[in-house]
């Protein structure tokens, strides 16, 4: 990397010591051993070096041959300057493949759920150990959170607020496995992104330079409610009409309710209640490039359930949601066990009829 240098001040003023000189300074690349010679003026000035700057270092020599009959050469600074162009790359790790923009640029965008953890990889160099100056030894770290708006789901207009910050120098590490820092009431619940920057130092009349800067989106813990039928409820008749509330269901996710016999068991494979299934995300929806990116919430209502409990007996309904966590396997939102008894409607019936026929 080429550098601009005023050489008075580059070399502590020296050359003014003798304004008349003739005065040059000669720069050795030290990886290389090549040597050029770059003519000053007699006030000094601006010059541009030649040669790029090496990782090894260059040297730059201030010399000036003395005036009238003084024609000694005068060795009157040195500066050794190395090359220091920090690189950095920041990998989130998330188990959702999603990702907007692309992940080898320095601004992306990851997403997870508040539940699940990530990794990061964290991979910095180009950096000078043991420098004094800042810059040269080191990048600076920070990680800050953002809580969206529930209304919008959206962090425009809301403050971020710092969770870590630090200085690295060259690494090559792996985090994890992590969790969301977000300062959300509860953990489960929490809606927002966190970003992870890595600045260079302001140096050489640059100044703080943003080197990569990708965002993790952090959404909710999905849930759900059965509205219309209680738990260990009995049903003498036609079940009612149901509403299924979906809250939050993830951006890609496949959320429906089953039913079967027999009392609640976790991992059933029951009967889909049909209309009460929902896709969103490309994933589920290939043909229509779904492009939904933030959690859904809903409401679905079922005016059919009687026709899954055609005989007597204890039935259960659940939700289930799938999504890219837990290899996709179905994640119970909400469960409800509820009784058919038609036997008792029918015997009322019955009772009632008899009783009217006795009746004179």
């Amino acid at each position: 990397m080429k550098r601009f240098f005023r050489a008075l001040s580059l070399f502590l003023g020296s050359a003014a010591i003798l304004p008349a000189q003739e005065a040059w300074v000669r720069e050795t690349d030290l990886s290389t051993g090549l040597v050029y010679d770059i003519p000053l003026g007699p006030d000094g000035g601006m010059f541009t070096p030649p040669l790029p700057i090496s990782e090894e270092g260059n040297l730059f020599e201030l010399f000036a041959r003395g005036t009238a009959w003084d024609t000694n050469v005068y060795l009157l600074d040195t500066k050794l300057i190395r090359a220091y162009a920090p690189a950095a790359t920041v990998q989130i790790v998330s188990e959702d493949p999603y990702i907007r923009g692309d992940a080898g640029s320095s601004r992306y965008v990851k997403r997870t759920r508040a539940d699940r953890p990530y990794h990061l990889h964290v991979q910095t160099s180009g950096l000078v150990p043991g420098s004094p100056n800042p810059a040269e030894n080191s990048v600076y770290f920070a990680s800050h959170g953002c809580n969206y708006n529930l209304q919008t789901l959206s962090g425009i207009g809301q403050e971020q607020y710092l969770l870590e910050e630090g200085n690295l120098g060259n690494v090559d590490m792996t985090l994890g496995p992590l969790y969301h820092q977000l300062n959300s009431p509860t953990a489960t619940g929490a809606c927002g992104e966190q970003v992870f920057t890595l600045v260079r130092h302001a140096a050489d009349g640059v100044p703080d330079t943003v080197l990569v800067q990708p965002t993790l989106q952090i959404w909710p813990v999905a849930s759900a409610e059965v509205e219309n039928v209680a738990q260990d409820q009995v049903f003498i008749d036609k079940i009612p009409s149901v509403v299924f509330h979906y809250k939050n269901v993830y951006p890609d996710s496949r959320t429906y309710v089953q039913i079967y016999p027999g009392p609640a068991s976790l991992g059933t494979n029951g009967t889909l209640v049909q209309g009460s299934e929902r896709r969103f995300g490309s994933h589920y929806n290939p043909e229509l490039a779904d492009s939904a990116d933030v959690p859904q919430t809903l409401a679905i209502t079922v005016d059919a359930l009687s026709n899954y409990t055609s005989t007597d007996g204890i039935y259960t309904v659940e939700v289930l949601t799938e999504t890219p966590f837990f290899s996709r396997s179905p994640e119970r939102l909400a469960v409800v066990t509820f009784e058919v008894d038609r036997v008792i409607s029918s015997r009322g019936k019955l009772s009632t009829s008899e009783a009217g026929a006795a009746t004179p």
